[in-house]
């Protein structure tokens, strides 16, 4: 990944957050990396698309809950019917 090429040739899909994270780290002044973290989170989201994941676990958690109540609150009894 870090070659820069993908694996189809061309550009590798994450190595411009790599090159800007390897460019932050040149300029690095402090030992703790805080300078540079989020270049490294961007660079580590753009390999494992964690944060991505995590949304659409939300989304689709939260649409489960809604079809659950919707379910449950149409319950039984009076009308509304093709007639």
């Amino acid at each position: 990944m870090a070659s820069g090429f993908g694996l189809r040739g061309g550009i590798g899909r994450c190595y411009p957050f790599f090159a800007d994270y390897k460019e932050c780290l040149k300029e690095e002044t402090s030992k703790d990396g805080v300078v540079c973290f989020m270049q490294r989170e961007d660079y580590f989201e753009c390999l494992h698309n964690r944060r991505e994941f995590t949304m659409v676990k939300m989304v689709n958690d939260q649409a489960a809950k809604l079809e659950k109540e919707k379910g449950e609150g149409s319950g039984g009894g009076g009308g509304g019917g093709d007639h």
